[in-house]
């Protein structure tokens, strides 16, 4: 049986002090319970709670830990940075390597800007779009997520069908008190993979449009790949109405392929924003994109500062990074994909043995499982209304129990590291079948 005993003390403890007891919602107890485990290290493709029980770990820091846990040359990138100086606050050397590296490989990047996260590099890529073009509004889609900035921050989580409006007009839904209605007022929400309406609004705001901004794989709610030419006609649709395209791939970047998902797909946005598996565990964020729409971040033009922006620590571990991900023809991005496609086959093997309505979206290096009767979730509403969200929270609590470590949010979605082998591929399929015994 296994003991949590001493998370659950240390939780009691974290509440006194922390809000909630922790440092991120998602992350504490409306979510998981009876309450939030505590984890004390972190190896390879497992983590280690502070009663010692093992996990093979699907999570993966949100998706940031691409290499696993401890990988020795992250750690040995961290020391000899450690040594160094952390942080100058000027330019080095390994800055200007780290960019050159990341203009080889992202096939839209001629200029890079760091930030320290996924959302500033975001909230800077909008700014970014609005100086260049001199127009305000920019085009999100219903269920993606780009970070906690005001701007962007509706229409991310599942809602209840009736609450979300017409697919050509969505009830604009912000997801958190303290917004202001000017802050969302040039925000246009439009369903993800639905090209007419997306014409539709293109030309209804025609010359008013600053950006598209998207996911090239939706990874907020859950795993929602694009359909068949999806992303083409998104470039065509911005290329023929002044609109720049930005692709968000701070979860999907370094991870599909060296270049990320613009690579993977060939279809190339004008700005993309990158971070999480970048940087191997350590915060950082990017903008990339063209020459000379990046260059509107020069002095006196499109405003961008940050006293931790590029530091020594976090670029040197990006630069070992990238070293290990594309050595030997990019082997360890390939493995990511054969493990991952190896449990989405096991998983869906599962199912269909116990006759249990449930599906595997994704590919490769991410998928999420949904608890549905219908083939495939092509968009947010289609979660909203055929999900069984609470299915998916007990499935994964006991698959946590099992020892395999998963998001209990259906929102979110499951994650391959370079450090899981065949045999952790065996421990999660064999979790799974105890786990929807165990229901």
């Amino acid at each position: 049986m296994r003991q949590i005993e001493r998370s659950r003390q240390l939780y009691l403890r974290a509440q006194e002090v922390l809000v909630e007891g922790v440092n991120s919602p998602s992350r504490g107890g409306r979510f998981y319970k009876p309450h939030p485990l505590f984890i004390d290290h972190g190896r390879g493709g497992h983590i280690y709670d502070v009663d010692d029980n093992e996990y093979v770990d699907l999570m993966l820091g949100f998706s940031a830990l691409v290499l696993g846990h401890a990988h020795p040359e992250i750690v040995e990138a961290l020391s000899r940075a450690a040594k160094a100086g952390t942080h100058y606050a000027a330019i080095t050397e390994i800055e200007v390597k780290v960019a050159e590296r990341l203009c080889q490989l992202i096939p839209c990047a001629e200029r890079v800007r760091f930030a320290n996260s996924g959302t500033e590099a975001t909230m800077a890529a909008i700014r970014l779009a609005r100086g260049f073009t001199g127009r305000n509004k920019f085009i999100k889609f219903e269920g993606h997520y780009h970070g906690w900035y005001d701007d962007f921050l509706l229409n991310c989580h599942g809602r209840p069908t009736d609450a979300l409006g017409t697919r050509k007009d969505p009830v604009l839904i912000p997801d958190s008190s303290g917004l202001t209605r000017e802050s969302l007022a040039n925000t246009i929400v439009v369903p993800w993979n639905d090209i007419e309406i997306l014409l539709d609004k293109a030309n209804q705001y025609k010359g008013q449009i600053a950006a598209i901004i998207t996911e090239p794989v939706m990874s907020n709610i859950g795993c929602i790949p694009p359909k068949p030419g999806y992303l083409e006609a998104l470039r065509q649709i911005t290329r023929d109405n002044g609109i720049l395209l930005i692709f968000d791939e701070v979860v999907t970047g370094f991870r599909y392929a060296p270049g990320g998902c613009q690579e993977y797909f060939r279809v190339v946005p004008d700005v993309a924003t990158f971070g999480k598996a970048m940087g191997a565990g350590i915060s950082i964020g990017a903008v990339v994109g063209k020459r000379e729409i990046m260059d509107t971040f020069s002095w006196g033009k499109v405003l961008h500062y940050g006293t931790f922006n590029a530091t020594h620590l976090a670029m040197e571990v990006v630069h070992t990074n990238l070293d290990v991900l594309t050595r030997n023809g990019n082997a360890n991005i390939k493995h990511l994909h054969d493990i991952g496609n190896q449990i989405i086959a096991g998983l869906r093997e599962i199912f269909n043995h116990r006759k249990v309505p449930a599906i595997v979206q994704g590919f490769g290096p991410m998928f999420q499982i949904y608890f549905t009767q219908k083939e495939s979730i092509g968009d947010y509403r289609d979660y909203c209304s055929d999900v069984d969200t609470e299915k998916y929270s007990r499935f994964a609590h006991e698959l946590i129990k099992c020892g395999v470590y998963v998001t209990v949010s259906n929102g979110l979605h499951s994650i391959t590291c370079t450090a899981h082998t065949e045999e952790d591929v065996d421990r999660v399929l064999n979790a799974a079948d105890d786990a929807l015994g165990n229901m």
